[in-house]
Protein backbone atom coordinates (compact mmCIF):
# COMPACT_ATOMS: atom_id res chain seq x y z
CA UNK A 1 0.00 0.00 0.00
CA UNK A 2 1.86 2.97 -0.78
CA UNK A 3 0.85 6.28 0.77
CA UNK A 4 2.64 8.56 -2.34
CA UNK A 5 0.48 6.75 -5.08
CA UNK A 6 -2.60 7.03 -2.65
CA UNK A 7 -2.05 10.69 -2.16
CA UNK A 8 -0.97 11.46 -5.81
CA UNK A 9 -4.98 9.47 -6.55
CA UNK A 10 -6.46 11.85 -4.14
CA UNK A 11 -5.27 14.87 -5.32
CA UNK A 12 -5.62 14.45 -8.84
CA UNK A 13 -9.60 14.01 -7.65
CA UNK A 14 -9.53 16.83 -5.84
CA UNK A 15 -7.75 19.21 -8.42
CA UNK A 16 -10.47 18.59 -11.00
CA UNK A 17 -13.71 19.57 -9.21
CA UNK A 18 -12.14 22.56 -7.73
CA UNK A 19 -10.51 23.97 -11.17
CA UNK A 20 -14.25 23.43 -12.33
CA UNK A 21 -15.87 25.43 -9.85
CA UNK A 22 -13.60 28.49 -10.29
CA UNK A 23 -14.95 28.96 -13.69
CA UNK A 24 -18.83 27.55 -12.88
CA UNK A 25 -18.81 29.31 -9.77
CA UNK A 26 -19.26 33.20 -10.81
CA UNK A 27 -21.70 31.80 -13.55
CA UNK A 28 -23.33 30.23 -11.01
CA UNK A 29 -23.74 32.97 -8.44
CA UNK A 30 -25.02 35.48 -11.27
CA UNK A 31 -27.44 32.91 -12.37
CA UNK A 32 -28.89 31.93 -9.40
CA UNK A 33 -28.38 35.49 -7.27
CA UNK A 34 -26.37 35.78 -4.38
CA UNK A 35 -29.18 35.11 -1.90
CA UNK A 36 -29.97 31.91 -3.40
CA UNK A 37 -26.59 30.68 -3.37
CA UNK A 38 -26.78 32.04 0.25
CA UNK A 39 -29.10 29.72 0.95
CA UNK A 40 -27.67 26.39 -0.85
CA UNK A 41 -24.59 27.04 1.45
CA UNK A 42 -26.80 27.39 4.56
CA UNK A 43 -28.42 23.99 3.09
CA UNK A 44 -25.09 22.48 3.37
CA UNK A 45 -23.90 23.22 6.11
CA UNK A 46 -27.18 21.97 8.12
CA UNK A 47 -26.98 18.61 6.33
CA UNK A 48 -23.41 18.64 7.34
CA UNK A 49 -24.30 19.24 10.97
CA UNK A 50 -27.14 16.58 10.91
CA UNK A 51 -24.38 14.28 9.74
CA UNK A 52 -23.98 14.10 13.59
CA UNK A 53 -26.86 10.59 12.69
CA UNK A 54 -23.79 8.83 11.39
CA UNK A 55 -22.93 7.69 15.30
CA UNK A 56 -19.25 7.80 13.97
CA UNK A 57 -19.79 4.64 11.74
CA UNK A 58 -17.90 6.09 8.38
CA UNK A 59 -15.19 6.71 10.41
CA UNK A 60 -15.81 3.20 12.75
CA UNK A 61 -15.59 1.18 9.18
CA UNK A 62 -12.86 2.82 7.58
CA UNK A 63 -10.91 1.89 10.60
CA UNK A 64 -12.06 -1.56 11.34
CA UNK A 65 -12.15 -2.53 7.41
CA UNK A 66 -7.83 -1.33 7.20
CA UNK A 67 -7.14 -3.01 10.83
CA UNK A 68 -8.99 -6.08 9.48
CA UNK A 69 -6.27 -8.64 7.42
CA UNK A 70 -7.08 -7.99 3.68
CA UNK A 71 -7.74 -11.24 2.82
CA UNK A 72 -11.30 -12.31 5.14
CA UNK A 73 -13.77 -11.11 2.89
CA UNK A 74 -16.14 -12.31 5.49
CA UNK A 75 -15.24 -9.93 8.05
CA UNK A 76 -15.03 -7.00 5.65
CA UNK A 77 -18.55 -7.75 4.48
CA UNK A 78 -20.04 -8.02 8.25
CA UNK A 79 -18.66 -4.64 9.21
CA UNK A 80 -19.75 -3.23 5.91
CA UNK A 81 -23.05 -4.19 5.90
CA UNK A 82 -23.72 -3.67 10.19
CA UNK A 83 -22.43 -0.21 9.78
CA UNK A 84 -24.53 0.25 6.38
CA UNK A 85 -27.55 -0.91 7.62
CA UNK A 86 -27.35 1.28 10.54
CA UNK A 87 -26.18 4.17 8.85
CA UNK A 88 -29.64 3.99 6.08
CA UNK A 89 -32.10 3.48 9.31
CA UNK A 90 -30.53 6.48 10.91
CA UNK A 91 -30.44 8.69 7.61
CA UNK A 92 -34.53 8.05 7.68
CA UNK A 93 -34.82 9.21 11.43
CA UNK A 94 -32.76 12.31 10.83
CA UNK A 95 -33.67 13.17 8.04
CA UNK A 96 -37.81 13.15 10.07
CA UNK A 97 -35.86 15.55 12.33
CA UNK A 98 -34.42 17.96 10.23
CA UNK A 99 -37.63 18.85 8.44
CA UNK A 100 -38.98 21.00 11.21
CA UNK A 101 -35.91 22.72 12.25
CA UNK A 102 -35.44 23.93 8.92
CA UNK A 103 -38.49 25.25 9.28
CA UNK A 104 -38.11 26.90 12.42
CA UNK A 105 -35.10 28.70 11.11
CA UNK A 106 -36.65 29.75 7.64
CA UNK A 107 -39.43 31.15 9.86
CA UNK A 108 -38.28 32.30 12.73
CA UNK A 109 -34.15 33.14 12.50
CA UNK A 110 -33.43 33.59 8.60
CA UNK A 111 -33.43 37.42 7.67
CA UNK A 112 -34.68 36.73 3.78
CA UNK A 113 -37.38 38.75 1.79
CA UNK A 114 -40.30 37.97 1.51
CA UNK A 115 -40.32 37.34 -2.56
CA UNK A 116 -37.60 34.47 -1.66
CA UNK A 117 -39.60 33.40 1.56
CA UNK A 118 -41.91 30.82 -0.71
CA UNK A 119 -39.24 29.26 -2.49
CA UNK A 120 -37.14 28.43 0.34
CA UNK A 121 -39.85 26.87 2.28
CA UNK A 122 -40.74 24.87 -0.85
CA UNK A 123 -37.35 23.65 -1.18
CA UNK A 124 -36.94 21.88 2.49
CA UNK A 125 -38.05 18.67 1.60
CA UNK A 126 -35.17 17.99 -0.13
CA UNK A 127 -33.44 18.02 3.19
CA UNK A 128 -35.28 15.15 4.01
CA UNK A 129 -33.72 13.29 1.23
CA UNK A 130 -30.74 14.50 1.37
CA UNK A 131 -29.20 13.17 4.78
CA UNK A 132 -29.95 9.34 4.30
CA UNK A 133 -27.61 9.85 1.46
CA UNK A 134 -25.08 11.72 2.65
CA UNK A 135 -25.13 8.84 5.31
CA UNK A 136 -24.88 5.96 3.48
CA UNK A 137 -22.15 7.43 1.21
CA UNK A 138 -20.17 8.15 3.95
CA UNK A 139 -19.72 4.29 4.94
CA UNK A 140 -19.70 3.63 1.34
CA UNK A 141 -16.57 6.29 1.16
CA UNK A 142 -14.91 5.22 4.74
CA UNK A 143 -15.09 1.59 3.21
CA UNK A 144 -13.15 2.51 0.24
CA UNK A 145 -10.99 4.41 2.02
CA UNK A 146 -10.28 1.63 4.93
CA UNK A 147 -9.76 -1.67 1.76
CA UNK A 148 -7.14 1.06 -0.02
CA UNK A 149 -9.62 1.13 -2.80
CA UNK A 150 -8.15 5.04 -3.71
CA UNK A 151 -8.18 4.54 -7.78
CA UNK A 152 -11.36 3.41 -7.76
CA UNK A 153 -12.85 6.25 -5.10
CA UNK A 154 -10.88 8.88 -6.63
CA UNK A 155 -12.02 8.01 -10.44
CA UNK A 156 -15.81 8.15 -9.07
CA UNK A 157 -14.87 11.40 -7.59
CA UNK A 158 -13.77 13.22 -10.36
CA UNK A 159 -16.15 12.26 -13.01
CA UNK A 160 -19.36 12.83 -10.83
CA UNK A 161 -18.04 15.72 -9.19
CA UNK A 162 -17.32 17.18 -12.30
CA UNK A 163 -21.06 16.47 -13.38
CA UNK A 164 -22.15 17.87 -9.82
CA UNK A 165 -20.69 21.09 -10.89
CA UNK A 166 -22.54 21.32 -13.96
CA UNK A 167 -25.55 20.01 -13.24
CA UNK A 168 -27.32 22.94 -11.20
CA UNK A 169 -25.25 25.13 -13.01
CA UNK A 170 -27.33 24.05 -16.68
CA UNK A 171 -30.89 23.44 -14.55
CA UNK A 172 -30.66 27.41 -13.58
CA UNK A 173 -30.17 28.06 -16.85
CA UNK A 174 -32.20 25.93 -18.85
CA UNK A 175 -35.06 25.44 -16.04
CA UNK A 176 -35.02 28.26 -13.95
CA UNK A 177 -33.37 29.51 -11.52
CA UNK A 178 -35.17 28.38 -8.52
CA UNK A 179 -34.46 26.75 -5.62
CA UNK A 180 -37.17 23.90 -6.19
CA UNK A 181 -34.99 23.46 -9.67
CA UNK A 182 -31.56 23.75 -8.48
CA UNK A 183 -31.46 21.82 -5.07
CA UNK A 184 -33.24 18.36 -6.62
CA UNK A 185 -30.39 18.97 -9.52
CA UNK A 186 -27.90 18.80 -6.70
CA UNK A 187 -29.23 15.63 -5.02
CA UNK A 188 -29.56 13.78 -7.91
CA UNK A 189 -25.55 13.98 -8.53
CA UNK A 190 -25.08 12.81 -5.00
CA UNK A 191 -27.27 9.37 -5.47
CA UNK A 192 -25.18 9.07 -8.61
CA UNK A 193 -22.08 8.81 -6.07
CA UNK A 194 -23.75 7.13 -4.16
CA UNK A 195 -24.50 4.32 -6.60
CA UNK A 196 -21.13 4.34 -8.29
CA UNK A 197 -19.84 3.81 -4.48
CA UNK A 198 -21.62 0.88 -4.17
CA UNK A 199 -21.12 -0.47 -7.59
CA UNK A 200 -17.22 -0.83 -6.49
CA UNK A 201 -17.74 -1.84 -3.35
CA UNK A 202 -19.66 -4.94 -4.02
CA UNK A 203 -17.75 -6.09 -7.37
CA UNK A 204 -13.92 -5.09 -6.14
CA UNK A 205 -14.46 -5.40 -1.90
CA UNK A 206 -16.84 -7.44 -1.36
CA UNK A 207 -16.73 -9.80 -4.18
CA UNK A 208 -20.95 -10.14 -3.37
CA UNK A 209 -24.32 -8.35 -3.19
CA UNK A 210 -25.52 -10.47 -0.44
CA UNK A 211 -25.58 -8.91 2.97
CA UNK A 212 -24.18 -10.00 5.69
CA UNK A 213 -25.99 -7.85 9.00
CA UNK A 214 -23.77 -8.71 12.07
CA UNK A 215 -25.79 -8.18 15.62
CA UNK A 216 -21.97 -8.85 17.43
CA UNK A 217 -20.33 -6.13 15.14
CA UNK A 218 -22.66 -3.33 16.88
CA UNK A 219 -21.47 -3.04 19.78
CA UNK A 220 -18.00 -2.88 18.69
CA UNK A 221 -18.63 -0.54 15.66
CA UNK A 222 -21.01 1.89 18.06
CA UNK A 223 -18.34 2.04 21.15
CA UNK A 224 -15.72 3.25 18.59
CA UNK A 225 -18.12 5.54 17.15
CA UNK A 226 -19.81 6.74 20.07
CA UNK A 227 -16.82 9.66 20.67
CA UNK A 228 -17.21 10.17 17.21
CA UNK A 229 -20.58 10.99 17.23
CA UNK A 230 -20.44 13.38 20.34
CA UNK A 231 -17.20 15.34 18.42
CA UNK A 232 -19.37 14.71 15.02
CA UNK A 233 -21.67 16.99 17.12
CA UNK A 234 -19.34 19.96 18.14
CA UNK A 235 -17.33 20.22 15.07
CA UNK A 236 -19.72 20.41 12.62
CA UNK A 237 -21.55 23.03 15.18
CA UNK A 238 -18.53 24.76 15.12
CA UNK A 239 -17.90 24.81 11.17
CA UNK A 240 -21.47 25.66 10.05
CA UNK A 241 -22.66 28.08 13.02
CA UNK A 242 -20.79 31.17 11.47
CA UNK A 243 -22.76 31.52 8.77
CA UNK A 244 -26.03 30.88 10.61
CA UNK A 245 -25.29 33.67 12.70
CA UNK A 246 -23.99 35.91 9.19
CA UNK A 247 -27.60 35.08 7.82
CA UNK A 248 -29.03 35.87 11.44
CA UNK A 249 -27.72 39.47 11.72
CA UNK A 250 -26.41 40.58 8.66
CA UNK A 251 -28.73 38.69 5.62
CA UNK A 252 -28.36 36.22 3.28
CA UNK A 253 -26.03 38.47 1.12
CA UNK A 254 -23.37 38.79 4.08
CA UNK A 255 -23.52 34.84 3.81
CA UNK A 256 -22.15 34.80 0.17
CA UNK A 257 -19.66 37.38 1.11
CA UNK A 258 -18.48 34.94 3.71
CA UNK A 259 -19.00 31.56 2.19
CA UNK A 260 -16.81 32.37 -1.14
CA UNK A 261 -13.85 32.97 0.58
CA UNK A 262 -14.72 30.23 2.92
CA UNK A 263 -14.66 27.72 0.26
CA UNK A 264 -12.26 29.16 -1.26
CA UNK A 265 -9.39 28.60 1.53
CA UNK A 266 -11.27 25.38 2.36
CA UNK A 267 -10.65 24.16 -0.97
CA UNK A 268 -6.73 24.26 -0.33
CA UNK A 269 -7.14 21.66 2.46
CA UNK A 270 -7.10 18.72 -0.96
CA UNK A 271 -3.16 18.56 -0.45
CA UNK A 272 -3.32 17.43 3.14
CA UNK A 273 -6.71 15.75 2.90
CA UNK A 274 -4.93 13.81 0.09
CA UNK A 275 -2.02 12.65 2.46
CA UNK A 276 -3.64 11.85 5.74
CA UNK A 277 -6.33 10.06 3.65
CA UNK A 278 -3.68 7.80 2.62
CA UNK A 279 -1.82 7.62 5.62
CA UNK A 280 -5.04 6.56 7.17
CA UNK A 281 -4.83 2.73 6.60
CA UNK A 282 -0.99 2.29 7.35
CA UNK A 283 -1.20 4.54 10.16
CA UNK A 284 -4.14 2.07 11.48
CA UNK A 285 -2.18 -1.21 10.58
CA UNK A 286 1.48 -0.18 12.27
CA UNK A 287 2.73 -0.28 15.05
CA UNK A 288 3.64 2.30 17.84
CA UNK A 289 6.78 3.89 17.04
CA UNK A 290 6.30 3.75 13.03
CA UNK A 291 2.71 5.65 13.81
CA UNK A 292 4.27 8.05 15.39
CA UNK A 293 7.00 8.71 12.65
CA UNK A 294 4.55 8.81 10.24
CA UNK A 295 2.27 11.69 12.22
CA UNK A 296 5.99 13.40 12.29
CA UNK A 297 6.07 13.00 8.87
CA UNK A 298 2.89 13.86 7.64
CA UNK A 299 2.53 17.11 9.49
CA UNK A 300 6.32 18.18 8.03
CA UNK A 301 4.73 17.48 4.87
CA UNK A 302 1.20 19.32 5.27
CA UNK A 303 3.44 22.45 6.15
CA UNK A 304 5.58 22.22 3.36
CA UNK A 305 3.31 22.30 0.71
CA UNK A 306 0.76 24.22 2.59
CA UNK A 307 2.99 27.33 3.23
CA UNK A 308 3.08 28.63 -0.07
CA UNK A 309 -0.24 28.52 -1.05
CA UNK A 310 -1.67 29.85 1.94
CA UNK A 311 1.03 32.47 1.89
CA UNK A 312 0.14 33.48 -1.77
CA UNK A 313 -3.20 33.27 -1.91
CA UNK A 314 -3.24 36.04 1.11
CA UNK A 315 -0.92 37.93 -0.69
CA UNK A 316 -3.43 38.04 -4.22
CA UNK A 317 -6.59 37.55 -2.49
CA UNK A 318 -7.94 41.05 -3.26
CA UNK A 319 -7.07 41.65 -7.40
CA UNK A 320 -8.28 37.53 -7.65
CA UNK A 321 -11.59 37.97 -6.02
CA UNK A 322 -12.13 41.75 -7.98
CA UNK A 323 -11.18 40.38 -11.44
CA UNK A 324 -13.43 37.16 -10.85
CA UNK A 325 -16.58 38.06 -9.25
CA UNK A 326 -16.16 41.81 -9.14
CA UNK A 327 -14.74 45.29 -6.78
CA UNK A 328 -17.64 45.09 -4.26
CA UNK A 329 -17.74 41.78 -4.21
CA UNK A 330 -14.20 41.63 -3.07
CA UNK A 331 -14.29 44.24 -1.04
CA UNK A 332 -16.60 43.23 1.10
CA UNK A 333 -14.80 39.84 0.99
CA UNK A 334 -11.54 40.18 0.73
CA UNK A 335 -10.08 41.04 4.69
CA UNK A 336 -12.56 38.01 5.82
CA UNK A 337 -11.04 35.91 3.21
CA UNK A 338 -7.54 36.78 3.91
CA UNK A 339 -7.90 35.18 7.66
CA UNK A 340 -9.62 32.11 6.74
CA UNK A 341 -6.74 31.17 4.82
CA UNK A 342 -4.67 31.96 8.10
CA UNK A 343 -6.98 29.50 9.40
CA UNK A 344 -7.38 27.06 7.19
CA UNK A 345 -3.02 26.60 7.76
CA UNK A 346 -3.99 25.63 11.49
CA UNK A 347 -6.76 23.73 10.53
CA UNK A 348 -4.53 21.12 8.20
CA UNK A 349 -2.20 20.88 10.72
CA UNK A 350 -5.27 19.48 13.35
CA UNK A 351 -6.08 17.51 10.43
CA UNK A 352 -2.96 15.86 10.70
CA UNK A 353 -2.96 14.91 14.27
CA UNK A 354 -7.14 14.24 13.95
CA UNK A 355 -6.77 11.64 11.13
CA UNK A 356 -3.90 9.95 13.46
CA UNK A 357 -5.54 10.06 16.66
CA UNK A 358 -8.88 7.92 14.70
CA UNK A 359 -5.96 5.98 13.27
CA UNK A 360 -4.87 4.69 16.22
CA UNK A 361 -8.46 4.55 17.81
CA UNK A 362 -8.19 7.06 20.38
CA UNK A 363 -11.15 8.97 19.39
CA UNK A 364 -12.15 9.44 22.93
CA UNK A 365 -9.17 12.39 23.07
CA UNK A 366 -10.21 14.25 19.63
CA UNK A 367 -13.64 14.36 21.30
CA UNK A 368 -12.41 15.93 24.17
CA UNK A 369 -10.58 18.79 22.28
CA UNK A 370 -13.58 19.85 20.64
CA UNK A 371 -15.31 20.46 24.01
CA UNK A 372 -12.92 22.23 25.38
CA UNK A 373 -13.01 24.36 22.35
CA UNK A 374 -17.00 24.36 22.12
CA UNK A 375 -18.20 27.83 24.70
CA UNK A 376 -14.89 29.98 24.01
CA UNK A 377 -15.16 29.65 20.30
CA UNK A 378 -19.26 30.60 20.48
CA UNK A 379 -18.36 33.48 22.45
CA UNK A 380 -15.64 34.63 20.37
CA UNK A 381 -18.08 34.35 17.29
CA UNK A 382 -20.73 36.13 19.04
CA UNK A 383 -18.44 38.86 20.00
CA UNK A 384 -16.41 39.09 17.00
CA UNK A 385 -19.53 39.39 14.26
CA UNK A 386 -20.47 42.39 16.41
CA UNK A 387 -17.52 44.18 17.14
CA UNK A 388 -15.93 43.74 13.51
CA UNK A 389 -18.43 42.12 11.32
CA UNK A 390 -17.22 39.42 8.55
CA UNK A 391 -13.36 39.73 9.97
CA UNK A 392 -14.36 39.49 13.45
CA UNK A 393 -16.19 35.73 12.38
CA UNK A 394 -13.16 34.75 10.31
CA UNK A 395 -11.07 35.51 12.93
CA UNK A 396 -13.06 33.33 15.47
CA UNK A 397 -12.81 30.93 13.04
CA UNK A 398 -9.10 31.27 12.96
CA UNK A 399 -8.04 30.94 17.06
CA UNK A 400 -10.42 27.85 16.67
CA UNK A 401 -8.75 25.92 14.82
CA UNK A 402 -5.69 26.83 16.10
CA UNK A 403 -6.35 25.91 19.44
CA UNK A 404 -7.94 22.51 17.48
CA UNK A 405 -4.47 21.71 16.11
CA UNK A 406 -2.46 22.82 19.57
CA UNK A 407 -4.60 20.50 21.94
CA UNK A 408 -5.42 17.43 19.08
CA UNK A 409 -1.33 17.73 18.38
CA UNK A 410 -0.78 17.53 22.09
CA UNK A 411 -3.30 14.41 23.01
CA UNK A 412 -1.34 12.69 19.57
CA UNK A 413 2.16 13.46 20.90
CA UNK A 414 2.65 15.78 18.42
CA UNK A 415 2.56 18.95 20.07
CA UNK A 416 6.07 19.75 20.22
CA UNK A 417 6.16 19.28 15.63
CA UNK A 418 2.64 21.82 15.66
CA UNK A 419 3.92 24.32 17.93
CA UNK A 420 6.69 24.46 15.95
CA UNK A 421 5.32 24.88 12.50
CA UNK A 422 2.25 27.13 14.08
CA UNK A 423 5.27 29.36 14.77
CA UNK A 424 6.71 29.51 11.56
CA UNK A 425 3.35 29.80 10.34
CA UNK A 426 2.17 32.92 12.40
CA UNK A 427 5.81 35.25 11.26
CA UNK A 428 4.82 34.20 7.49
CA UNK A 429 1.29 35.42 7.65
CA UNK A 430 2.25 38.39 8.97
CA UNK A 431 4.42 39.03 6.21
CA UNK A 432 2.16 37.97 3.34
CA UNK A 433 -0.73 40.31 4.96
CA UNK A 434 1.91 43.39 4.92
CA UNK A 435 2.75 42.63 1.11
CA UNK A 436 -0.50 42.39 0.76
CA UNK A 437 -2.25 46.13 1.46
CA UNK A 438 -0.80 48.04 -1.12
CA UNK A 439 -1.57 45.08 -3.90
CA UNK A 440 -4.79 45.83 -5.17
CA UNK A 441 -3.37 48.72 -7.27
CA UNK A 442 -1.47 46.21 -9.15
CA UNK A 443 1.70 47.99 -9.69
CA UNK A 444 4.71 46.41 -10.71
CA UNK A 445 6.60 47.52 -7.41
CA UNK A 446 3.83 46.13 -5.11
CA UNK A 447 3.80 42.55 -7.48
CA UNK A 448 7.60 42.67 -6.32
CA UNK A 449 7.08 43.31 -2.62
CA UNK A 450 4.21 40.72 -2.65
CA UNK A 451 6.86 38.14 -3.63
CA UNK A 452 8.60 38.37 -0.96
CA UNK A 453 7.20 36.09 1.29
CA UNK A 454 6.03 33.88 -1.15
CA UNK A 455 9.48 33.64 -2.15
CA UNK A 456 10.79 33.01 1.46
CA UNK A 457 8.32 30.30 2.24
CA UNK A 458 8.48 28.69 -0.98
CA UNK A 459 12.23 28.04 0.02
CA UNK A 460 11.44 26.89 3.44
CA UNK A 461 8.78 24.63 1.90
CA UNK A 462 11.73 23.51 -0.86
CA UNK A 463 14.25 22.37 2.30
CA UNK A 464 11.41 20.37 4.13
CA UNK A 465 10.62 18.44 1.03
CA UNK A 466 13.88 17.67 -0.13
CA UNK A 467 14.58 15.16 2.89
CA UNK A 468 11.27 13.63 0.69
CA UNK A 469 12.46 13.72 -2.28
CA UNK A 470 12.38 9.86 -2.52
CA UNK A 471 8.98 9.71 -2.23
CA UNK A 472 8.63 12.20 -4.79
CA UNK A 473 10.76 11.18 -7.25
CA UNK A 474 8.77 7.72 -6.77
CA UNK A 475 5.35 9.69 -7.09
CA UNK A 476 6.76 11.10 -10.57
CA UNK A 477 8.22 7.72 -12.05
CA UNK A 478 4.63 6.33 -11.62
Amino acid sequence: MSIVRNAGYNLAASIVPIVLSLVILPLYIHAIGEARYGMVALIGALVGFFGVFDLGLSVAAAQRMAAAPEGDLDARRRIFWTAGAINAAMGVAGGLIILPVAWFYVGKGLNVGPDLLPEIKASIWWLALALPVALLTGVLRGALQGSGRFAELNLINIVVGSTSQFMPLLAAWWISPSLTVVLPALYLTRVLTMACYAWVIARRVLDSWLPHFDRSRVKDLLSFGGWVTISGLLSPLMSSLDRYFIGSFAGLKAVSYYSVPYQLAERTTILPTALVSALFPRVAAAHSDEAHRLGVRGLRAIAAVMGPLMVGGIVVLHPLLKLWIGAAFAGESALCGQILLMGFWWNALGMGCYVWLHAVGRVRLVTVAHAIEAVPYFIALVLGLKLFGLPGAAAAFALRVGADAVLLGRFAGLGGEVVRLSALGAIAFAAAQWASLPLAGYGWGDAALGLIPIAGVSLLSLAWLWGERGALLALVRR
